[in-house]
């Protein structure tokens, strides 16, 4: 299951319609702060996060993470490490292909 932490709610549900046609289960709470001690969240394989949120939590219990961003280097400016990064605007199946790398590093 892929753990989808986005605020926006047009763009959580499109890139949940996104991963799910691509055959990913997807959990996509609408309160993500709520979800990080939910039982079903924390066996997600993966963590995608829309850093456009800024109240998204920086520890993700050592799941693989990949942050959506249009500033990659404000995240390296903030210290942020460990994470994949995918940037925005999505135009193409960029955050498809990065979820398979980071999935299949995990086999």
């Amino acid at each position: 299951m892929i753990l989808l932490l986005v605020a926006d709610e047009p763009l959580r549900e499109a890139l949940r319609f996104s991963l799910e046609t691509e055959g990913y289960a997807v959990s996509a709470p609408a309160a993500p702060d709520a979800c990080m001690a939910c039982v079903d969240c924390s066996a997600a394989a993966c963590v995608v996060i829309d850093d456009s949120d800024r109240s998204w939590p920086h520890r993700v219990g050592g799941r693989p993470t990949i942050v959506l961003t249009g500033d990659a280097e404000r995240l390296v400016r903030a210290g942020v490490r460990g994470v994949s990064v995918v940037e925005k605007p999505l135009l193409d199946d960029a955050l498809g292909r990065r979820l398979a790398e980071v999935l299949g590093a995990q086999v």
